[in-house]
């Protein structure tokens, strides 16, 4: 699966994050499965001092914009040609 086409695949509405509507990003891939989450700067919880309520809301909409992407073998093939 090239990157190019996973990029185009995010770019799709029905892609994007259900919470806030923002575009997602990988965050991790393999072979067959890629996870995305969302770009925004309200899901970033890292940013947010710890502990704090602010930081527990971002975790929330971070973990909630989680999708993970399956490919079969024949997409991951098509997708090389």
């Amino acid at each position: 699966m090239t990157n190019e086409y996973i990029e185009t695949l995010l770019d799709r509405k029905e892609y994007h994050c259900p919470v806030c509507g923002e575009r997602r990003y990988v965050t991790d891939n393999g072979n067959h499965e890629w996870t995305v989450h969302c770009s925004s700067v309200q899901a970033r919880f890292w940013d947010f001092e710890r502990g704090t309520m602010a930081q527990t809301v971002a975790r929330q909409h971070w973990d909630q914009s989680r999708l993970e992407l399956f490919f079969t073998m024949e997409e991951l093939l098509r997708r090389l040609q």
